[in-house]
């Protein structure tokens, strides 16, 4: 589909580039509450702007889905498994997102690269929360598409502000890297769909 839709706005304008712009943001981390530790903000090895294509081997400079829209990467972290994130790193590391995305407005459309059972101290449905705020800086309409761990928690929230959601399909979560790309692929196709060749 997202090839079609690209081929047919070349035919319109060759001469223009792809003109959807589709965000990357999340954080991931599967959270014990039965732990005593808790996780602050370097557990998540961060990423920010372009290097954030660096965790995806699908977007790297030569592969098609890196040419075919303009992605506009903000801050994507993940971190092992662990105890509860504290306040301070989440309120940290969304508040960097929101900024970022803040920043590059407007898009056509979000990929929210999340696993589903992070725990925050003091917070419930930190990723209900998380793409909550998301919504709020991106809009209503931009299409979000969600990528996470199939026994994660979808939430009221998480499930009224995703357009899509993508889930692995193994365990062990050997598909892992696959269900991100079909989660971008997704992004790409319905946002086209939405937005339409400019020549139609």
């Amino acid at each position: 589909m997202l090839r079609l839709w690209l081929s047919a706005l070349a035919r319109c304008h060759p001469a223009e580039k792809p003109t959807l712009r589709i965000a990357i943001a999340g954080l991931a981390i599967e959270s014990s509450t039965f732990s005593p530790a808790v996780t602050e903000e370097p557990a998540f090895h961060a990423r920010y702007d372009t290097a954030v294509f660096g965790a995806y081997p699908f977007l790297a400079p030569d592969s098609g889905l890196r040419q075919q829209v303009q992605w506009v990467p903000t801050v994507v972290g993940k971190s092992l498994p662990g105890g509860a994130v504290t306040r301070r790193a989440y309120e940290s590391l969304v508040g960097k997102m929101l900024d970022s995305l803040q920043k590059h407005l407007p898009y056509d459309g979000l990929w929210f690269d999340i696993h589903g059972a992070m725990s925050v101290v003091g917070l419930d449905d930190p990723e209900g929360d998380m793409i909550k705020r998301i919504r709020k800086v991106i809009g209503p309409k931009v299409l979000v598409s969600t990528s996470m761990d199939l026994h994660g928690n979808v939430s009221e929230d998480l499930a009224k502000n995703s357009d899509l959601i993508t889930c692995y399909r193994m365990a062990p979560h050997e598909d892992a890297m696959d269900t991100k790309r079909r989660a971008v692929q997704e992004s790409g196709d319905e946002a086209g769909d939405r937005k339409g060749p400019a020549c139609l």
